[in-house]
């Protein structure tokens, strides 16, 4: 069970690093085939269609920005903190996102979402159809467990790379987090 929520005392930084830029390059693959874009640090939305370079280049920019910021947050923290230990942080906390566009096999959660998006608009809520739901609440429960990994192995790999402890430190975790995520979706909506 520990390579699920703390692979980071377990193997090697090079291990590591190699299996996160593994894991990126199938996840952006994944993302194209399925049409999901990662275009924010804890964002994934389903386009119509995308391009591999489009998603290559979120995860790119997501990954540079999570690891620039938590790498300056860990030098606060702890003054030998190795960037290479944030990277593979970054890298491999990330993996867990790389599971959504599955559920964008043939465009269906895209189709879904547009569906419902209109039945809102339109006010017409009586309309939206049982398995419309069922995917729609699969797909969210999904999505928040993604949520919820991400979170415990980035927190885990930041631990270890810095030797953070405390409420301090968790705060300025989470603050990083957030700036990370409103950054990214600025530099992804303006260069991507």
């Amino acid at each position: 069970m520990k390579p699920l929520y703390n692979p980071y005392e377990l193997y090697s930084e090079r291990q590591l690093l190699i299996f996160g830029l593994v894991m990126t390059l199938i996840g952006s693959f994944l993302g194209y085939l399925f049409n999901g874009r990662f275009d924010g640090i804890v964002d994934f939305h389903l386009l119509k269609s995308i391009t591999f370079f489009e998603v290559v280049l979120d995860n790119f920019f997501n990954t540079v920005l999570l690891t620039i910021l938590l790498f300056i947050t860990g030098k606060l923290i702890n003054s030998k903190t190795r960037f290479v230990d944030v990277l593979n942080a970054s890298l491999i906390a990330r993996i867990p996102f790389y599971i959504l566009p599955f559920f964008n096999f043939n465009n269906i959660m895209y189709d879904v979402s547009n569906r419902t998006y209109n039945i809102i608009v339109a006010s017409r809520f009586n309309t939206i159809s049982t398995l419309d739901i069922i995917l729609l609440m699969l797909f969210s429960f999904v999505a928040i467990c993604t949520l919820i990994w991400f979170s415990v192995l980035l927190w885990n790999g930041f631990k270890v790379a810095t030797n953070a402890k405390g409420i301090k430190n968790i705060i300025l975790f989470i603050f990083t987090i957030l700036v990370a995520e409103v950054v990214s979706k600025y530099i992804i909506t303006t260069f991507n």
